[in-house]
């Protein structure tokens, strides 16, 4: 390596251009020219000559993070891709207890919490650059990768992950379809657990605060001997629920019970071979998830149905001038409309064919078990190459209910049983060549996945399977290369190859019993609706194969040890799949195609003043095919199917800095803007209610955020450390259709702590607030026009917390 580079390897992209509105175009080439002159001005200046890891010893300097995301260790500084890194110190500055909490402070991300139709409160839709999956059924894919330790965890069930021994979380913008794969179109998070360490040491850490919270956290290294080191963890999380029930038999929502471990084992034989295995395990058991009422129309058929046939009131409910109904439980209309922290479900049905089906009794309930084993392998061949194996194996089963109509009433509820499991096998070969001028890794990829999701749906008194079994395996092969074609000028390119099959058994979907729509002649060939007739015609299997080609390619230059840009060029692709939700009766199976993007990026990473000052930006334009979205599509019935409807446009800018103007001052912000748009909608999308100039869901145009803390050294006691954490996001659409109640307007998110460390550094307590505004904010909502419904999920109130933390 010559002498004034750092010791990296960067990775170069093709020069693109990027077509913005007049003033977006204007301001974004000036940013850009501005910040390159920059770069060459402080390549010639004294500082620019300094060496690097000078500049990185430097007292009250921005630390350095190493992150993985081209599946090789290296500085995020010397990653030419849009990704955020956060480091466990900075995941316990900011309180986050579990991984969709990140979604707050960082650009261009949204995580739902609570994804709509869901009761599972471990079920998180993650979107960033506006693309994602709003559904969670088990024969829809995700357009975001998670990633645990390198494996990818393939279902939005059981991906809550909670902050456990975790070493680092990076977000990776934009396609990742090369190195990660399939399902990646949006981007990938990959969550980093600590090794086990070389010496003995422990850690333990309490929490309580409001909703009697009563949090533990602890975890253990046990070096064994000479290459045989091995950690345990432990959280346990109790605290009651924020959604109060207004009316007996009504349960408070919200709540947490969760309970997980994870034991890990670092074996390294030989200088050459090094082996991390790990185990780790997930048991929640929790009311449904904080689901509120927003708007009811008692008009819709459903609601008429209960009103006049099961209220047992008649006279009064049906009365829309008699103004006694509105206060009458026994009614279904308006007053069950509580949101944003009341609600009035009892979680009862009519239907006791309802109640009893399956293996539990209907009931408030928001249960998952989870448990997990990896292991990987890494072998140094020799000669500069490595070889490289992950194997896993994921199982995952819940139980979660709805009372969607949020009242005593019985419009809509649902009861879900949920089994799934993944196994999956990954074998990367990696090396450098040319004095490390060329760095290469190419690999296969196998994931085996079966699942079964019986959704039990009750409508007043009619009950139906709605559910899914489903097998898939992913097949994959890739390779990517990067070469310093000239000094700190490198180029990359990769590809990957990739094939999913899905296989959907329509098993779980048929008529349990007709109910009040017997004889009803809603079944494809005009006969009357009886007890057992199937929902997908007759029973059968189908299967979908896709395959595709997504490759990258990026040119990179290093304009000072402190300043590098790149242009790239990247595609992604989601799997098709099938929709497990219909009614009326379809003939067949229904089945969705794959979406794709192709992503144009340009961008910065820069370390200035003396790494005083850290600036990351990137610029996008990404076209997005084929988009799968969820409507309801009034010609096809009323429920809500995943169609291929539309082509859009996303383009975006993402600004990140860190500044340490002291050695006690720390500043953070973040900068993300989305222009969202449809270049084309069908006709399916337009039975829907999308047009061309409907919004995106999930895409706001702005997501702001800024940190500030400072450090008060207090001679002979210690040093206190005040933080405040403050974030905005732009007025969200929650749904595909733009529903009017369903539109969250902007809103500003306040976030604040003090925290005391002792002089020893054993001690850590910490006194904070989240929310401290009391901002009401919509995370997640659905429409049902059937039932009357509109039923949505607020983000938590205003909270308090204090936790302590000793180090062994």
């Amino acid at each position: 390596m010559k002498p004034n580079a750092r010791n990296r390897t960067p990775s170069g992209r093709r020069a693109l251009s990027l077509h913005f509105g007049p003033l977006q175009s204007a301001s974004l080439r000036a940013l850009i020219a501005g910040l390159a002159l920059a770069g060459i001005g402080h390549g010639s200046s004294a500082l620019a000559q300094q060496a690097p890891d000078e500049a990185a010893s430097q007292p009250g300097g921005i630390e350095e993070i190493t992150v993985t995301a081209r599946r090789r260790a290296e500085s995020l500084q010397d990653t030419p891709i849009s990704i955020s890194a956060v480091t466990s110190e900075g995941l316990a500055q900011r309180g986050i207890d579990n991984v969709t909490q990140i979604g707050d402070f960082t650009p261009n991300v949204k995580f739902n919490s609570s994804v709509p139709v869901s009761a599972s409160n471990a079920t998180a839709a993650i979107f960033i650059r506006g693309i994602g999956q709003n559904d969670y059924q088990l024969s829809a894919d995700p357009g975001v990768g998670l990633y645990l330790d390198g494996v990818y965890i393939s279902r939005g069930v059981g991906n809550v992950l909670d902050v456990l021994n975790v070493e680092r979380i990076e977000v990776l913008r934009g396609p990742q379809g090369t190195l990660f794969g399939r399902n990646t179109i949006g981007g990938a998070v990959s969550v980093v657990t600590k090794k086990p360490a070389e010496e003995l040491g422990a850690s333990l850490d309490l929490t309580t605060g409001s909703y009697n919270r009563v949090q533990i956290k602890g975890s253990i290294d046990v070096p064994v001997a000479d290459g045989i080191y091995t950690s345990l963890s432990g959280f346990y999380h109790m605290r009651d629920g924020y959604v109060k029930g207004t009316v007996p038999l009504a349960p408070d929502l919200g709540d947490t019970n969760t309970l997980a471990g994870r034991f890990a084992l670092r074996l390294e034989p030989t200088s050459n071979l090094s082996i991390n295995l790990a185990v780790d395990g997930t048991r929640s058991r929790e009311k449904s998830a904080p689901n509120v009422m927003l708007a009811v129309d008692e008009n819709a058929p459903a609601a008429q149905v209960w009103n006049s046939v099961y209220s047992g009131a008649a006279g009064i409910c049906t009365d829309l001038s008699n103004p006694a109904r509105l206060s009458d439980t026994r009614c279904y209309n308006s007053q069950w409309a509580q949101a944003p922290y009341r609600h009035g479900g009892t979680f009862q049905a009519v239907s006791d064919t309802f109640n009893n089906f399956g293996k539990r009794r209907y009931e408030s309930a928001s249960d998952l078990n989870i448990w997990g084993v990896s292991g990987t392998l890494e072998w140094r061949l020799g000669g500069g190459v490595t070889a490289k194996s992950i194997t896993a194996y994921r199982k995952v089963t819940g139980f979660w209910t709805r009372d969607s109509d949020h009242s005593p009433a019985s419009i809509v509820q649902t009861k879900s049983d949920w089994k799934q499991d993944q196994f999956s096998q990954e074998l990367q070969l990696l090396g450098d060549a040319f004095d490390s001028r060329l760095n290469w890794v190419v690999g296969g990829y196998y994931s085996k996945e079966s699942g079964n999701h019986e959704d039990l749906v009750n409508i007043v008194d009619a009950v139906f399977m709605s559910g899914a079994i489903l097998d898939g395996r992913s097949l994959a092969a890739f390779g990517q290369a990067t070469f310093e074609i000239v000094h700190n000028l490198s180029l990359t390119g990769g590809i990957r190859w990739t094939e999913d099959r899905k296989t959907f058994d329509n098993g779980n979907q048929y008529v349990v019993a007709a109910g009040f729509l017997t004889g009803q002649p809603f079944n494809p060939d005009g006969s009357g609706l009886q007890n057992g007739d199937p929902l997908m015609g007759p029973r059968a299997r189908m299967t979908i194969k896709d395959r595709a080609w997504t490759p990258m390619a990026s040119l990179s230059y290093r304009w000072s040890p402190e300043f590098l840009t790149y242009a790239s060029y990247s595609q992604g692709f989601k799997g098709g799949g099938f929709t497990q939700r219909v009614f009326p009766p379809f003939a067949n199976i229904p089945s969705f195609r794959p979406e794709t993007s192709t992503t144009y990026e340009v961008g910065f990473k820069s370390d200035l003043l003396g790494r005083h000052l850290r600036l990351n930006g990137a610029a996008f334009v990404n076209d997005y095919d084929d988009l799968q979205i969820t409507v309801n599509d009034p010609i096809l019935g009323f429920a809500p199917i995943i169609q291929n409807a539309a082509k859009a446009r996303i383009k975006g800018v993402e600004l990140e800095l860190q500044a340490r103007p002291t050695e006690e001052l720390k500043l953070e912000a973040g900068l993300g803007y989305l222009d969202a748009k449809y270049r084309q909608v069908d006709i399916r999308a337009l039975n829907s209610g999308v047009t061309k100039d409907t919004h995106l869901q999930n895409a706001p145009k702005w997501t702001l955020s800024a940190g500030a803390s400072y450090d008060i050294d207090v001679a002979g006691v210690g040093k206190f450390t005040p933080r405040v954490d403050w974030s905005y996001r732009s007025t969200v659409y929650n749904d595909a259709v733009n529903s009017p109640l369903l539109v969250q307007s902007g809103y500003h998110l306040v976030n604040a702590s003090i925290a005391y460390r002792d002089e020893p550094d054993t001690w850590l307590v910490t006194l904070g607030v989240k929310n401290l505004t009391k901002q009401k904010y919509l995370g997640s909502g659905f429409v049902d026009s059937f039932g009357g419904i509109t039923e949505g999920a607020y983000g938590r109130p205003r909270e308090w917390f204090l936790s302590a933390r000793r180090t062994f």
